[in-house]
């Protein structure tokens, strides 16, 4: 059984390749990382409470932390004991964008500037929300209390989801053919990790992904301006630094 445990929240399932890759990173040295899906973004329990009604605690940090006993009572795998940090993963999916650059269409389509949808006043509520729990996190948020002890606790997000910051794939991947597909990259995305052990290292630190954004609120900085939202991003390169730990030399 594991001592040195970060579980990380995500949204769905194939977010958990990110959780490999941390797994594959840091083999050697002695942590092990969890994926804890959460059934969706967290951020909007408020507006979405029917995808979170299995979750008690009061807000984020709370259903967060009833997730994890969650994960321990049905795996059996680590104990509160042995978590060291906690991650929440998130897709922005243009979530800072201005609401002029929401326009009506037919369906829901992200765009490099700006988003069509047949629902705007949701999805302009959908961002006020998501502002308002994102800020939070950021400023007031750094610990989490796990069992007796309190861990450190960040935010990380993928811009504008998962398979723009990993691939550069800006299109929406919906339905059953894009599930199929988010499944086929991220089970490359591990092999990949898995053959070259420095790939996942150099791609989320890239600046590409992460924009040469060095400090934790910087990172925020660059996702809150203007249509970087929309755009190919990530902080997830600052996990290691920000939970307590560095990136190996050679991993």
């Amino acid at each position: 059984m594991p001592n040195k445990v970060i579980p990380i929240i995500t949204e769905g399932e194939t977010d958990g390749c990110i959780v490999d890759a941390f797994e594959e990173a840091f083999y050697s040295e002695r942590l092990s990382f969890t994926g804890v899906a959460s059934g969706g973004d967290i951020t909007l329990y408020k507006i979405h409470p029917e995808n979170f009604r299995g979750l008690s605690g009061a807000g984020i940090t709370g259903k967060v932390r009833t997730l994890i006993k969650q994960e321990i009572e049905r795996r059996h795998e680590f104990r509160e004991r042995d978590v060291i940090a906690v991650a929440l993963l998130m897709d922005l999916d243009g979530a800072f964008i201005p609401d002029s650059q929401i326009f009506e269409g037919i369906e829901l389509k992200y765009r490099a500037d700006s988003i069509e949808t047949n629902r705007v006043k949701e999805i302009r509520l959908r961002h006020r929300e998501k502002k308002v729990r994102v800020s939070e996190l950021v400023d007031n948020c750094s610990e989490l209390k796990i069992g007796s002890k309190m861990v450190p606790f960040r935010a990380f997000y993928m811009s504008r989801n998962l398979e723009h910051a990993l691939w550069d794939i800006a299109d929406n991947l919906t339905g059953n053919a894009g599930k199929n597909r988010k499944r086929e990259l991220s089970l490359a995305f591990i092999e990949k990790c898995e053959s070259d052990p420095n790939y996942f290292k150099d791609l989320i630190t890239s600046d590409a992904v992460l924009h040469g954004c060095s400090e934790y609120r910087n990172s925020w900085l660059w996702a809150f301006e203007g249509l970087h939202s929309l755009q190919r991003g990530s902080n997830v390169g600052l996990l290691p630094s920000e939970l307590g730990f560095t990136w190996p030399d050679e991993c």
